[in-house]
C-alpha cells in the first residue's frame, strides 16, 4: 500500500473541511491510490487566501498534543456543520467513519511538532512529493505483501483487547499464509485443528466462518432473539450462540428458514461476510455500480460470481480483504481453505483496529 492511506484521507480530509462549508459527496475523497493526487487537484482551485487561513487554523490545532486533543473533540461539530447531521453515513461511503479519523489524529501525536507543521506547509505550497516523503517518514515504508496482508502492527488503543499468546503450527512453517496464520492465531480469533497443527488447506464451514467474525468482531449473545429462524441452528449446537449473536447484529442472514452451518463456505460467500462485517463497525466502502464493473473486470471468472454477491466482492477488494488466487482469477465458487479463511480475516483485523 505504500501509505497509510487513513492518515492521509484524515489530514486531507480536515484540511478541505477547514476551507469551504459547501464540501458534498462530489469532492468527498475516495481511498484509493490517488487519493494524494485527488486533494490537491481539488486544493490548485482554492483562494490562496482561503489556503493560508484554514492552514493558520489547522496550525493552531497542529502546534501541540492538546491541540490534537482539542481538534478531535472539534471534529464531530465540524463534520455536522460541514456534511450535515447525517454526516456518518456520508463518511461511512466512502470506507471512513468518525472513529477512524480520530484514531488518525492520535497517530498525528507521534510525530514531533516541527513534523506536524511542515506538513500543513508543503499542503499550502502544493507539494504532493513532500506530503508523501513526509508521511512516509513515520508509515515506515512499504507494508503491502501478498494477499492483502502485511507485516502485523500493534493495534491502536482503545480497541477491544485481545489475548497475545504465541502461537507456532508446525504445518505451516513454509507456507505462504503463515504470517497472517499465526497473527490471527495469537489473538484467539482462529484456532488449530489439533495440538500444534493448523490444517491450513482443509476447507471451512459457513459456522466456524461466522464465529471467527463474531469473535474478531466481540459481539455479544445478548439472547435478543429467543428463537433463531434456522431450523438448522439448534440450542444444543456447538455454534447456536455464534450464530444467534451474529443474526442479531445483522452479521448472519441465511437462505430462508436455513443457515447450512456445516456447509463448506465459498469464496465468494467468504467475500459477503466480510464485507458485512467491515460495514457493521462502519469500516466499509460504497461503489456504484459503474466501479462494481470496473473492479471486477479485472477478473477473468467475474461470470462466475452470483449477481447476489458482486457488489460485496468487488467492496471487500477495495478495501483489500480479499485477493484473488491468480493474478485475475477469483474462483467465487470454490470452497475456501482455512489458510484463505485465515488471510481475510487478518486483513479486516487491521482493516479494523489499525
Amino acid at each position: 500500500m505504500g501509505f497509510k492511506k487513513s492518515l492521509i484521507a484524515a489530514v486531507l480530509l480536515i484540511f478541505l473541511l477547514f476551507l469551504s462549508s459547501s464540501f458534498n459527496r462530489s469532492t468527498a475523497i475516495e481511498l484509493d491510490e490517488g487519493l494524494i493526487d485527488l486533494a490537491f487537484e481539488k486544493l490548485k482551485n482554492l483562494d490562496p487566501a482561503d489556503k493560508s487561513d484554514a492552514i493558520y487554523l489547522l496550525e493552531i490545532f497542529f502546534k501541540s498534543e492538546q491541540g490534537l486533543e482539542d481538534l478531535k473533540d472539534s471534529l464531530p461539530d465540524v463534520m455536522a456543520l460541514v456534511l450535515g447531521e447525517n454526516y456518518q453515513d456520508l463518511l461511512s461511503k466512502y470506507g471512513l467513519s468518525l472513529g477512524r479519523l480520530k484514531s488518525d489524529i492520535d497517530d498525528l501525536k507521534k510525530w514531533s511538532k516541527e513534523d506536524r507543521l511542515k506538513l500543513l506547509d508543503l499542503i499550502e505550497k502544493s507539494d504532493k512529493e513532500g506530503v508523501k516523503a513526509l508521511i512516509k517518514k513515520y508509515e515506515g515504508g512499504d507494508d503491502a505483501a501478498p494477499g492483502g496482508g502485511g507485516i502485523p502492527r500493534e493495534p491502536v488503543q482503545n480497541q477491544p483487547v485481545f489475548p497475545e499468546i504465541s502461537i507456532k503450527f508446525s504445518d505451516v512453517e513454509n507456507h505462504w499464509a503463515r504470517t497472517y496464520i499465526e497473527y490471527i492465531a495469537s489473538k484467539g480469533i482462529i484456532k488449530g485443528k489439533a495440538q500444534g497443527m493448523f490444517a491450513p488447506e482443509d476447507r471451512v464451514t459457513r459456522a466456524e466462518f461466522t464465529a471467527m467474525l463474531v469473535r474478531l468482531l466481540k459481539l455479544e449473545d445478548k439472547e435478543t432473539v429467543q428463537n433463531l429462524p434456522f431450523t438448522d441452528v439448534l440450542p444444543d449446537d456447538w455454534f447456536y450462540s455464534t450464530v444467534r449473536a451474529a443474526y442479531n447484529s445483522g452479521l448472519a442472514r441465511g437462505t430462508g428458514d436455513e443457515f447450512n452451518p456445516n456447509s463448506l463456505i465459498t469464496r465468494q460467500e467468504m467475500a459477503v461476510l466480510v464485507t458485512r462485517a467491515a460495514s457493521i463497525v462502519n469500516k466499509s466502502a460504497f461503489v456504484d455500480s459503474v466501479e462494481v464493473e470496473k473492479i471486477l473486470s479485472a477478473y477473468k471468472d467475474r461470470d462466475r460470481i452470483s449477481e447476489w454477491a458482486k457488489t460485496e466482492i468487488a467492496v471487500a477488494v477495495k478495501l483489500g480483504l480479499i485477493r484473488g488466487v491468480g493474478t485475475d482469477i477469483l474462483a467465487p465458487g470454490e470452497t475456501a481453505t482455512r489458510a484463505q479463511a485465515a488471510t481475510v480475516i487478518y486483513n479486516l483485523y487491521r482493516l479494523i483496529y489499525e
